[in-house]
């Protein structure tokens, strides 16, 4: 088990909370982080989840020196599944749902790696008849906010990670271009989940083996320097396409 321990003394706090209990308390999905108990007095919220050994995808990518080096296949296998969580969100839960806080660190992944949706301090609810009922005061988390919600011009970075030195330059760019049209400022312009599950899921990929390890490991499987060095050579570029 893990737990998450909510702050307290103010109806804010509260709040979010109690969204947090309605909202998971109903939910079953394998992509879906499970809420087991909690706890609720004048002092303290507590949320009791199912244990997520592998931590949060977060940790994952952007985690200190050690930390779990993710592997591309297995990167984008946690991608589908991630989508799979939001498009039940979305599409077959009633009321349906809006996670509005949908973040690296809020993915969390088991044992076998299987993604999981987790933390709905922040959910809003999409009640009949098109109208929602907002669960909290501020619709996402800090370093990033929907164009919807703050209008503010910020700089463009594309960021690579120098780890990924042999990624399939078509199945990168299709997740690019599914990235850049769920960021379209105009809502209406956005794929929905289940077209962005179709997306991934439908696109040919090559098969090959992929492997999860510390990244104080080798992230490149053995090799000859002949056959390595071309394939090396092609995800580098990819890169510095990227960066342009």
């Amino acid at each position: 088990m893990q737990k998450k321990l909510l702050g307290f003394g103010n109806n804010s706090h509260d709040h979010g909370f109690r969204a947090e209990i309605q909202t998971l308390g109903n939910i079953r999905h394998r992509n879906i982080v499970r809420l087991l108990a909690f706890c609720s007095n004048k002092d303290t919220n507590l949320l009791v989840y199912e244990y997520m050994r592998n931590g949060s995808l977060g940790e994952a990518l952007h985690g200190k020196k050690g930390a779990l080096f993710l592997g591309w296949n297995l990167r984008y296998k946690i991608a589908i599944e991630a989508a799979k969580g939001l498009c039940y969100l979305h599409h077959d839960c009633s009321p349906l749902i809006v996670h509005r806080d949908v973040k690296s660190n809020n993915i969390l992944l088991n044992s076998s790696f299987e993604a999981h949706v987790a933390d709905f301090g922040l959910a809003k609810f999409l009640v009949d008849g098109g109208a929602s009922q907002c669960m909290s005061a501020i619709a996402g988390s800090y370093g990033y906010i929907a164009p919807a919600t703050n209008n503010r011009r910020e700089d463009a970075m594309a960021i690579a990670d120098p780890r990924l030195t042999m990624v399939p330059k078509e199945e990168a760019m299709h997740l690019f271009f599914i990235a850049m049209l769920c960021s379209q400022e105009n809502s209406i312009e956005r794929p929905t989940m289940r077209e962005v599950v179709q997306m991934l899921s439908e696109f040919p990929r090559q098969t090959s083996p992929d492997c999860h390890r510390s990244s104080s490991s080798s992230v490149l499987p053995q090799q000859s320097k002949k056959s390595g060095e071309k394939k090396e050579m092609d995800g580098l570029s990819y890169k510095q396409d990227l960066l342009v």
